[in-house]
């Protein structure tokens, strides 16, 4: 009897569990579809539409093309005159830096420097949300404009939200892990599953790190059967 009850309950758990991971899917894949529409902001008195680009791999060569896409979208939407500043946050793993990266990549698009401003700390999500409430305080910079892969859409949202920040996301759909099915369907099944973790406080999410070097960055490529990463290297000479 003991055994039957607790095979039931454990059953009703999983049904559960299962059923929320269904939910949560579809909001992502829901944001990620609104992230690829066109951008439209409103201007408030005082105040300077800016950008904010969030951090993916770099490497001892620059940034990958999964961060490099990120870019190259952001240079799109400021070049149409949809925002006055670029922010760009990410974080740090020894040597390699991918806000020093993303910067000297805008630079050397023809950003002018006194655009850029960098936004520390960014190892996750939430630290850059944070950081961009901060200087958007500072700098009167409202609204944002979150550049980043298609389906880290949902919990740049809920984060914002959460912040009481004024976000639309932009979505660079020729990422190459948006591009590639099986990496995007892992994606897709970690991303929600991250909305859910978000939900936590902020003391445990801290200690997640999604920067360059971490294994929530490499583990879901394995689970695609990636061997090579989609988002290695990429050639300078290529950046628009």
């Amino acid at each position: 009897m003991r055994m039957s009850r607790s095979l039931t309950i454990a059953g009703i758990l999983a049904a559960g569990c299962c059923t929320s991971l269904a939910v949560s899917i579809a909001r992502v894949k829901r944001a990620e579809a609104e992230a690829l529409r066109s951008v439209v902001v409103t201007s408030r008195p005082g105040m300077r539409p800016a950008l904010v680009v969030f951090g993916a791999e770099t490497t001892l060569t620059g940034p990958s093309p999964e961060l490099s896409a990120r870019l190259s979208q952001a240079l799109r939407l400021w070049r149409s005159g949809v925002a006055q500043m670029i922010v760009v946050s990410g974080g740090v793993a020894g040597s390699l830096d991918e806000v020093a990266d993303m910067s000297t990549f805008l630079v050397e698009a023809g950003v002018p420097v006194q655009v850029i401003m960098e936004g520390r700390p960014g190892g996750n999500t939430r630290q850059t949300i944070s950081t961009i409430e901060r200087l958007g305080a500072e700098h009167s910079l409202s609204p944002w404009i979150a550049v980043s892969t298609p389906f880290h859409s949902r919990r740049i949202r809920d984060e914002a939200r959460r912040a009481g920040i004024d976000v639309v996301v932009s979505g660079a759909k020729d990422s190459p892990e948006t591009v590639d099915r099986a990496v995007h369907r892992v994606r897709v099944i970690t991303e929600a599953i991250a909305t859910v973790y978000y939900l936590l406080p902020p003391s445990i999410t801290a200690r997640v790190r999604t920067s360059t070097g971490t294994l929530r960055h490499s583990l879901p490529l394995y689970l695609a059967g990636v061997r090579v990463d989609v988002t290695s290297v990429p050639e300078h000479d290529d950046y628009p």
